[in-house]
Protein backbone atom coordinates (compact mmCIF):
# COMPACT_ATOMS: atom_id res chain seq x y z
CA UNK A 1 0.00 0.00 0.00
CA UNK A 2 1.41 3.61 -0.64
CA UNK A 3 0.47 6.33 1.77
CA UNK A 4 -2.98 6.70 1.01
CA UNK A 5 -3.71 3.05 1.17
CA UNK A 6 -3.96 2.95 -2.26
CA UNK A 7 -3.19 -1.12 -3.30
CA UNK A 8 -0.29 -2.24 -5.58
CA UNK A 9 -1.39 -5.30 -7.64
CA UNK A 10 -0.75 -8.36 -6.38
CA UNK A 11 0.33 -9.83 -10.25
CA UNK A 12 1.85 -7.57 -12.18
CA UNK A 13 2.02 -9.73 -14.92
CA UNK A 14 -1.70 -10.40 -14.56
CA UNK A 15 -2.21 -6.68 -15.16
CA UNK A 16 -0.46 -7.07 -18.48
CA UNK A 17 -2.44 -10.01 -19.64
CA UNK A 18 -5.43 -7.64 -18.84
CA UNK A 19 -4.33 -5.23 -20.99
CA UNK A 20 -3.33 -7.56 -23.90
CA UNK A 21 -7.08 -8.95 -23.64
CA UNK A 22 -8.39 -5.32 -23.62
CA UNK A 23 -6.19 -4.08 -26.96
CA UNK A 24 -8.05 -6.87 -28.27
CA UNK A 25 -11.63 -5.75 -27.92
CA UNK A 26 -10.91 -2.37 -28.32
CA UNK A 27 -9.35 -3.28 -31.63
CA UNK A 28 -12.45 -5.33 -32.20
CA UNK A 29 -14.96 -2.04 -30.90
CA UNK A 30 -12.72 0.12 -33.14
CA UNK A 31 -13.80 -1.62 -36.62
CA UNK A 32 -17.09 -2.82 -35.19
CA UNK A 33 -20.14 -0.71 -38.04
CA UNK A 34 -22.09 0.67 -34.28
CA UNK A 35 -18.23 2.48 -33.65
CA UNK A 36 -19.06 6.17 -33.39
CA UNK A 37 -16.91 9.30 -34.36
CA UNK A 38 -16.54 11.70 -31.81
CA UNK A 39 -18.59 14.40 -33.78
CA UNK A 40 -21.35 11.44 -34.01
CA UNK A 41 -21.15 11.60 -29.89
CA UNK A 42 -21.83 14.86 -29.37
CA UNK A 43 -24.51 17.62 -31.16
CA UNK A 44 -25.03 21.07 -31.36
CA UNK A 45 -27.88 22.69 -28.93
CA UNK A 46 -28.72 26.53 -29.26
CA UNK A 47 -25.14 27.22 -30.25
CA UNK A 48 -23.13 25.17 -28.00
CA UNK A 49 -21.55 21.93 -28.49
CA UNK A 50 -23.55 19.51 -26.08
CA UNK A 51 -23.19 15.54 -25.27
CA UNK A 52 -25.44 13.22 -27.02
CA UNK A 53 -26.40 11.66 -23.97
CA UNK A 54 -29.01 9.12 -26.05
CA UNK A 55 -25.81 8.01 -28.04
CA UNK A 56 -23.61 7.64 -25.16
CA UNK A 57 -26.11 5.85 -23.07
CA UNK A 58 -26.98 3.38 -25.74
CA UNK A 59 -23.17 2.43 -26.30
CA UNK A 60 -23.05 1.82 -22.29
CA UNK A 61 -20.92 4.74 -21.75
CA UNK A 62 -22.71 6.03 -18.77
CA UNK A 63 -21.44 8.88 -15.86
CA UNK A 64 -19.63 6.84 -13.77
CA UNK A 65 -17.61 9.58 -11.78
CA UNK A 66 -19.53 12.43 -9.20
CA UNK A 67 -18.57 15.67 -10.02
CA UNK A 68 -18.64 18.48 -8.20
CA UNK A 69 -21.55 21.10 -10.06
CA UNK A 70 -21.83 25.41 -9.48
CA UNK A 71 -23.74 24.21 -6.24
CA UNK A 72 -21.43 22.31 -4.77
CA UNK A 73 -23.41 19.33 -4.93
CA UNK A 74 -22.04 16.02 -6.48
CA UNK A 75 -23.58 15.08 -9.71
CA UNK A 76 -23.04 11.40 -10.85
CA UNK A 77 -21.88 13.11 -14.85
CA UNK A 78 -18.85 12.09 -15.70
CA UNK A 79 -17.21 8.96 -16.98
CA UNK A 80 -13.69 7.76 -15.66
CA UNK A 81 -11.77 5.69 -18.22
CA UNK A 82 -9.67 5.61 -21.14
CA UNK A 83 -10.14 6.49 -24.27
CA UNK A 84 -9.09 5.24 -27.80
CA UNK A 85 -9.33 7.21 -31.13
CA UNK A 86 -8.62 5.51 -34.07
CA UNK A 87 -7.87 6.18 -37.60
CA UNK A 88 -9.38 4.74 -41.02
CA UNK A 89 -5.65 3.87 -42.33
CA UNK A 90 -5.74 1.39 -45.33
CA UNK A 91 -9.20 0.32 -45.02
CA UNK A 92 -8.82 -0.77 -41.10
CA UNK A 93 -9.44 1.57 -38.11
CA UNK A 94 -6.36 1.76 -36.48
CA UNK A 95 -5.88 3.09 -32.86
CA UNK A 96 -3.33 5.90 -32.94
CA UNK A 97 -3.97 7.73 -29.34
CA UNK A 98 -4.65 6.11 -25.80
CA UNK A 99 -5.91 8.70 -22.94
CA UNK A 100 -7.01 9.02 -19.63
CA UNK A 101 -9.02 11.25 -17.78
CA UNK A 102 -11.81 11.44 -14.85
CA UNK A 103 -13.65 13.62 -16.99
CA UNK A 104 -13.75 11.63 -20.39
CA UNK A 105 -17.11 13.23 -21.98
CA UNK A 106 -15.27 16.53 -21.17
CA UNK A 107 -11.89 15.91 -22.11
CA UNK A 108 -13.43 14.56 -25.39
CA UNK A 109 -15.45 17.83 -26.31
CA UNK A 110 -12.17 19.38 -25.55
CA UNK A 111 -10.04 17.48 -28.02
CA UNK A 112 -12.52 18.06 -30.95
CA UNK A 113 -13.60 21.57 -30.11
CA UNK A 114 -11.41 23.25 -27.34
CA UNK A 115 -10.26 26.55 -27.89
CA UNK A 116 -6.72 26.86 -26.49
CA UNK A 117 -3.84 24.57 -27.03
CA UNK A 118 -3.97 23.15 -22.98
CA UNK A 119 -7.38 22.10 -23.98
CA UNK A 120 -7.01 20.22 -27.58
CA UNK A 121 -3.74 18.98 -26.84
CA UNK A 122 -3.49 16.57 -29.69
CA UNK A 123 -4.70 19.07 -32.00
CA UNK A 124 -1.79 20.96 -31.01
CA UNK A 125 0.53 18.20 -31.61
CA UNK A 126 -0.67 17.73 -34.81
CA UNK A 127 -0.52 21.40 -35.87
CA UNK A 128 2.79 21.78 -34.00
CA UNK A 129 4.20 18.31 -36.39
CA UNK A 130 2.54 19.07 -39.29
CA UNK A 131 4.59 22.55 -38.89
CA UNK A 132 8.15 20.91 -38.26
CA UNK A 133 7.15 18.26 -40.89
CA UNK A 134 7.02 21.51 -43.80
CA UNK A 135 10.14 23.43 -41.99
CA UNK A 136 7.83 25.76 -40.87
CA UNK A 137 8.55 27.99 -37.51
CA UNK A 138 5.84 26.99 -35.01
CA UNK A 139 5.12 29.26 -31.95
CA UNK A 140 3.06 28.11 -29.33
CA UNK A 141 1.99 31.57 -28.67
CA UNK A 142 0.95 32.47 -31.87
CA UNK A 143 -0.72 29.28 -32.17
CA UNK A 144 -4.35 30.20 -32.45
CA UNK A 145 -7.60 28.08 -32.81
CA UNK A 146 -8.30 28.94 -36.26
CA UNK A 147 -4.39 27.55 -36.70
CA UNK A 148 -5.46 24.13 -35.25
CA UNK A 149 -8.82 23.67 -37.54
CA UNK A 150 -7.60 21.40 -39.33
CA UNK A 151 -6.28 19.27 -36.86
CA UNK A 152 -9.77 19.06 -35.19
CA UNK A 153 -11.55 18.57 -38.25
CA UNK A 154 -9.77 15.60 -38.05
CA UNK A 155 -9.97 14.15 -34.87
CA UNK A 156 -13.28 14.52 -34.92
CA UNK A 157 -14.00 12.18 -37.69
CA UNK A 158 -11.87 10.13 -35.48
CA UNK A 159 -13.69 6.69 -33.89
CA UNK A 160 -13.78 6.52 -30.31
CA UNK A 161 -14.00 3.68 -27.76
CA UNK A 162 -14.01 4.31 -24.15
CA UNK A 163 -13.09 2.11 -21.04
CA UNK A 164 -14.47 2.29 -17.44
CA UNK A 165 -11.66 1.73 -15.39
CA UNK A 166 -12.25 3.03 -11.65
CA UNK A 167 -8.64 1.85 -10.20
CA UNK A 168 -6.05 4.82 -10.49
CA UNK A 169 -3.18 2.18 -10.67
CA UNK A 170 -4.78 0.20 -13.56
CA UNK A 171 -5.89 3.84 -15.15
CA UNK A 172 -2.35 5.19 -15.30
CA UNK A 173 -0.54 1.65 -16.40
CA UNK A 174 -3.01 0.83 -18.88
CA UNK A 175 -2.45 4.52 -20.81
CA UNK A 176 1.44 3.20 -21.31
CA UNK A 177 0.75 -0.30 -21.68
CA UNK A 178 -1.99 0.09 -24.88
CA UNK A 179 -0.35 2.81 -26.37
CA UNK A 180 2.89 0.07 -26.20
CA UNK A 181 0.34 -2.37 -27.62
CA UNK A 182 -0.52 -0.73 -30.17
CA UNK A 183 2.01 1.51 -30.62
CA UNK A 184 -0.36 4.72 -31.24
CA UNK A 185 1.33 7.57 -33.38
CA UNK A 186 0.22 10.46 -31.20
CA UNK A 187 0.89 9.04 -27.77
CA UNK A 188 4.09 10.65 -26.07
CA UNK A 189 5.20 9.78 -22.60
CA UNK A 190 7.78 12.43 -21.83
CA UNK A 191 7.69 13.89 -18.43
CA UNK A 192 7.50 18.02 -19.00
Amino acid sequence: MNYKNEPYPKDLLSVLNNAEDLARMIDEKLNDDSCKSIKELFCIKEGRIKRNVEIFDALGYVPNTFLKTNSQNTKNNEFKGLYIFGEEIENKITPVYVGISRSVFRRLKQHAWGKKHNECTLAYLKTRHQCETEGKQFYRKISTEEDMLPAKSLIRNFKVVLVNIENDYELYFLEVALAGIFKTKWNSFKTH
